[in-house]
């Protein structure tokens, strides 16, 4: 009867100790919107590979210049949102991309999910470098943590 007593008892532990830790299974979207996006910057000049969280309007804009000859500024509303640069930086051949594939809010975080494309050894490409790269713009000021996944295409 004691050890049936422990043993119930143990497994109670261990339930509450899992069910406490285990915070992470509700986890809802985040939507965002693309500002813009392309395979190399505005002067040819080859960036380097970064994600960059910007927290004010100037701070985009003079990213947003290397990249880009925009008509009109996009504005965001840094008092609620956040604009993102993500670049895969130089590469020796046409066919690569990178995107953001999703954003899940969680209590402390958001997780910004990030695809990286590349073209398979037996798919013809364009032999010109480029930088592929994105800005996005979502709603939250939450600390950003960033997941990559690397998609390699295969052509046959």
């Amino acid at each position: 009867m004691t050890f049936s007593k422990y043993l119930i008892s143990t497994a109670i532990i261990c339930l509450l100790f899992v069910t406490a830790c285990d915070n992470d299974n509700t986890v809802s979207e985040i939507d965002f919107t693309e500002i813009v996006s392309g395979d190399i910057t505005l002067d040819g000049s080859l960036a380097n590979k970064k994600v960059e969280v910007f927290t004010d309007q100037a701070s985009l804009n003079a990213s947003l210049a290397i990249y880009v000859n925009l008509v009109t500024e996009h504005t965001v509303d840094f008092t609620t949102s956040r604009a993102v640069l993500l670049s895969m930086g130089a590469r020796g051949s046409g066919g690569q991309s990178i995107s953001a594939e999703a954003i899940e809010d969680y209590t402390d975080h958001i997780k910004l999910k990030i695809l990286l494309s590349a073209p398979g050894n037996n798919c013809l490409v364009t032999l010109a470098f480029t930088s592929p790269y994105q800005f996005i713009e979502f709603d939250s000021l939450k600390t950003v943590v960033i997941e990559e996944r690397l998609e390699v295409i295969d052509c046959n």
